[in-house]
């Protein structure tokens, strides 16, 4: 593992997989913050796909409204 400038080592996932940090901020402000998780590459794929089609901003494009931007 290689150092990275700020402190922390840097990973590399194997092949097929991919290294995920995710971070969500809840309705209220917090954010959460989730340790780095090696993912097969597929997961992630479905795991973007099920986050995009129960996006609010996929439900107003389709609906035609005009505040739907990314």
């Amino acid at each position: 593992m290689t150092r990275r400038g700020f402190g922390r080592t840097a990973r590399t996932a194997r092949p097929g997989y991919a290294l995920v940090s995710v971070s969500a901020r809840d309705a209220n402000g917090f954010v959460h913050h989730y340790d780095d998780i090696e993912a097969p590459l597929g997961s992630l794929h479905e795991a973007v796909a099920i986050l995009q089609l129960h996006s609010t901003a996929t439900d107003a494009a389709h609906h035609g409204d005009a505040s739907a931007s990314v």
